[in-house]
């Protein structure tokens, strides 16, 4: 049996598809790791966030980026607990600026007052972070298949809406 040397086109042939071939698994492996990184960094953003908000409340001179989230969540965070705290009766909603127990900080963010928005169950406080909101009413709060999903103590500022919402369920 005579074995002769591959033809060039042949030769040519063979390192193509090879080179193809190692192409797509290099492909499909930077394609998993992407995927993978991408989902633990969204995990990391929704389980660091809390977290993050109690470093900036004990470290509120360092500056870092997402201070503005962190400071508007700590914010409308102090601001439901002490709506909890007065256990105003009843559904309501009304301003931060026009709730007399609440110190002169907590009342706006960047110049803007919070909605505070009281259900039986929940405490919900928006934060409009483009334009304000024209008044405060109940009707500003998402729908309530969208507020179950918040769990509370924490807030939505994903970009679903047109405000931040935090929500403080009753008893946590």
């Amino acid at each position: 049996m005579v074995v002769r040397p591959l033809s060039r086109r042949l030769w040519n042939l063979v390192f193509l598809t090879s080179a193809t071939l190692l192409l797509a698994v290099a492909v499909a492996w930077a394609w998993e790791k992407f995927n993978s990184s991408l989902d633990k960094g969204l995990e990391e953003e929704k389980s660091y966030t809390r977290h993050a908000m109690e470093y900036h409340r004990e470290h509120p001179d360092q500056q870092r980026v997402g201070t503005d989230v962190l400071e508007t969540w700590s914010k409308a965070d102090y601001i439901a607990q002490a709506v909890e705290k007065e256990s105003i009766a009843g559904t309501w909603a009304r301003f931060s600026d026009q709730l007399q127990f609440l110190p002169e900080g907590l009342k706006r963010q960047n110049g803007k007052p919070f909605c505070v928005v009281q259900f039986p169950a929940m405490i919900v406080v928006l934060w409009p972070p483009l334009q304000p909101f024209d008044n405060c009413t109940i009707y500003l709060v998402p729908a309530p298949h969208d507020i179950a999903e918040i769990k509370s103590g924490d807030m939505d500022f994903s970009g679903k809406s047109d405000s931040w919402v935090y929500v403080l369920k009753s008893g946590t």
